[in-house]
């Protein structure tokens, strides 16, 4: 554990020069979709009850028994245009240079996003228990656009590790406050390129590689989050993501790039009701005990709503509005629907205690307002993730409010 510690107390201090860096150009959030939460909406700030907590709400990290061992999640944008590819190219391949005709009558519609993205491989560790957690992460995500003539690449690989504490603030009967706070230190590999025409591509003259750079950024972020809790279901959350993130080059890797990084602040509000059998009959049999629903829905990046007025710039509002449900049967199998980007989510998921799979399809608005560049995606996520031992962390004993009040009676 002491090996541990200092590993990732080495990869913190590398990182942490880069949270000085000037702020000057945007980029993605550093985040971990799965496909449980891809099929209920998208991730949700006030029902996040597994590792990845540490990136959608570190206040719920209070109420997390994880580990996270071995998992595989990749994603496919736009399947059905990428199977119908996959023909004309490999026959294109083999020297049927006229099978690429099919290709282009599949690419033809003026804008098709294409790309995937591959999640926890082959870092997928994590380690969450009452307050206190780290994960260990990589993510790689490819997306080439095809606008017209022209292809867009957007592409980025990403390793990173995401450490949280959280401590109660409020600690009654029936309800609980809390808070958490993530520290993210990051490395990112980031492709950029202007737009090429695809009959350059063709040229056998034409080198692709030099209109294109690839820097490692190194860097570092700040999350803040609150969570309340009534007994009854009842939840609600507030987060504060990206408080502070910013990178700057390490490294180039292709091209130059001397710009330094920021991810920009966003503001997160969610509301959630999970109802469960056996929270209102004590002696329900365990096969119903599990058995309920779940409905939650969250407006990210809420202050997005008053910077409308630039449109060129800023996302539609109403794109970051995500609702979800979540029926549960016999604590096992689970059926989930919801709406994300304004555009429909459906999933399925089996739990098996430690290990899980879930099964997402639903829509991804890669553009600014919807239906500027739609796509569909296909989410799976098989993973192996078993219960972590309780902790008593000093930290989390007592509420902030029970220690005014016991520092009153002294």
């Amino acid at each position: 554990m002491k090996k541990k510690a200092t590993l990732c107390l080495c990869f913190i201090l590398i990182c942490a020069a880069a949270v000085f860096a000037d702020e000057k150009k945007a980029m993605p959030r550093i985040e971990m979709p799965t496909a449980r939460s891809s099929g209920m909406g998208g991730s949700h700030v006030a029902y996040t009850d597994n590792v990845f907590a540490l990136l959608v709400n570190p206040a719920a990290i209070m109420r997390v028994e994880q580990r996270s061992i071995f998992a595989l999640s990749p994603t496919l944008l736009n399947p059905q245009k990428t199977f119908k590819l996959l023909g004309p190219f490999q026959d294109a391949a083999s020297g049927e240079v006229s099978k690429l005709g099919s290709a282009m009558d599949a690419l033809s519609g003026g804008k098709v996003p294409l790309g995937f993205d591959i999640r926890e491989l082959p870092l997928a560790i994590a380690w969450v228990s009452d307050g206190f957690g780290f994960g260990l992460w990589s993510r790689v995500f490819v997306n080439p656009n095809i606008i017209g003539t022209y292809v867009e690449i957007n592409a980025y690989a990403d390793v990173f590790l995401p450490v949280g504490f959280a401590f109660k603030i409020l600690d009654m009967d029936s309800h609980t406050v809390d808070v958490g706070v993530t520290v993210k230190p990051f490395l990112r590999v980031k492709t950029t390129n202007a737009a090429v025409d695809i009959m350059e591509l063709m040229d056998n003259d034409y080198d692709f590689l030099e209109d294109i750079t690839a820097p490692l950024i190194g860097g570092m972020g700040f999350d803040l989050g609150f969570m309340y809790r009534w007994d009854a279901g009842l939840s609600a959350g507030i987060t504060f993501s990206d408080i502070y993130t910013r990178g700057r080059v390490l490294q180039n890797i292709l091209g130059t790039d001397t710009n330094s990084y920021y991810v920009p602040f966003s503001l997160n509000l969610g509301a959630a009701y999970d109802f469960k059998i056996g929270q209102f009959w004590e002696n329900a049999p365990s096969f119903l005990a599990g058995t309920g629903i779940t409905a939650a829905v969250d407006w990210k990046d809420f202050t997005n709503v008053f910077r409308q007025t630039d449109y060129l710039n800023q996302r539609n509002a109403w794109l970051n509005l995500g609702i979800g449900l979540q029926i549960t049967m016999l604590d096992m199998i689970m059926v989930r629907a919801g709406m994300n980007d304004m555009l429909p989510a459906v999933g399925v998921g089996l739990d098996f205690g430690p290990m899980e799979l879930d099964l997402a399809y639903y829509g991804k608005e890669l553009g600014l307002e919807p239906g500027q560049l739609p796509a569909a995606a296909v989410d799976l996520t098989l993973a192996i993730r078993p219960g972590a031992k309780k902790r008593n962390w000093p930290w989390a004993q007592r509420s902030v409010a029970g220690l005014i009040a016991k520092s009153d009676n002294l």
